[in-house]
């Protein structure tokens, strides 16, 4: 028994320590489950459809979670996405695909860092700051498109390069039709997450979420960090925009509304605290794809009206919370 034990320990202490094991381990146990009971799940034309819902939510949670482990949150993502679309979309529409790429990208960066500076200058939540700078940003979004939607029937290889689909693989593999959209989203998360685990910066924005106070006696410059997140979050965001309008051709005034909060959702359920100080990006794509996995899964199975399946995603946020809190308590 005890040699059993001894080699159990590894594995126990990776499922403790390492912040993907609980939503990779709920990744593998919702596979397994839809594929034994739900006819046609495990297809090559299933995954790639969850793959290619879950890209644009990824693609802002990966900001919003690098937020939340700093200990911030970010509600204004919306707006920033669909500000982001509308730059894109009108710019390219012009001929100008580079300049419509940095407006896109450029614009939120600066709303992110308008949403860090009032925090740290004026040392209101974050949570309250955005709640605000939500309808705020919304208001100039419909100032900026005159209260109309945005659509294109004009063709442009910048759309193929962001969201167009992989011919070669759906070539090679039946029912594969994922999206350039998924690439840019995985190299996105490898990014962060190598600037979250390899560099001082992401040293920081750990110490940073973790406690103020003694991150900044170690010497670190908490109100920099915060900022920067901020800003890295409007550049998610403002991505999200550019893969959305290459994908449909069209933006409204409403587009990315409840995305912050799918955001949030898929980062604690990827197994980022809320209190901060811990979290993962590569943990917030496992959180982003169980989501998506269940809502294919639940719609297919019948179970509930699909208009309705935010009651399980509250049900998984709470399962989530739950065992990251029985994590933090073991370690």
């Amino acid at each position: 028994m005890a040699t059993i034990a001894a080699r159990l320990q590894p594995a126990r202490r990776w499922i403790i320590e390492s912040p993907i094991s609980g939503p990779l381990i709920t990744l593998v146990v919702v596979l397994i489950l839809f594929s034994l009971f739900v006819p046609n799940f495990l297809t090559v034309r299933s995954m790639s459809g969850i793959v290619n819902a879950a890209t644009l939510t990824g693609t802002i949670t990966v900001g919003v979670t690098l937020l939340m482990i700093a200990g911030e949150f970010d509600l204004s993502v919306g707006p920033m996405m669909a500000m982001g679309a509308f730059l894109f979309g009108l710019t390219v529409e012009g001929g100008n695909p580079v300049l419509a790429l940095l407006l896109a990208l450029l614009v939120p960066a600066l709303m992110g860092a308008i949403n860090g500076f009032i925090v740290i200058r004026t040392r209101i939540p974050s949570f309250i700051t955005t709640l605000s700078t939500l309808f705020i940003y919304r208001g100039i979004v419909w100032l900026f498109s005159g209260g109309q939607m945005f659509q294109t029937i004009q063709e442009a290889v910048i759309y193929d390069v962001f969201n167009g689909r992989l011919d070669f693989l759906a070539d090679a593999i039946q029912g594969a039709n994922f999206r350039t959209a998924a690439l840019w989203w995985i190299g996105l998360v490898l990014v962060m997450q190598y600037l979250l685990v390899r560099t001082k910066f992401g040293n920081h924005v750990f110490a940073t979420g973790g406690g103020i106070g003694a991150a900044a006696a170690q010497g670190v410059n908490v109100r920099r960090i915060k900022v920067i997140c901020f800003i890295l979050s409007g550049v998610a965001a403002g991505f999200a925009g550019v893969l959305l309008f290459s994908q449909f051709k069209t933006v409204r005034i409403a587009t990315g509304a409840g995305e912050e909060l799918k955001a949030i959702a898929s980062a604690v359920v990827g197994g980022t605290l809320l209190t901060g100080g811990s979290g993962s990006i590569v943990g917030a794509l496992l959180g982003v794809l169980i989501i998506s996995m269940l809502r294919t899964g639940v719609v297919l199975t019948n179970l509930i009206p699909a208009d309705n399946f935010e009651a399980i995603v509250g049900v998984t946020i709470v399962a989530a919370a739950i065992f990251n809190h029985w994590v933090r308590e073991q370690s």
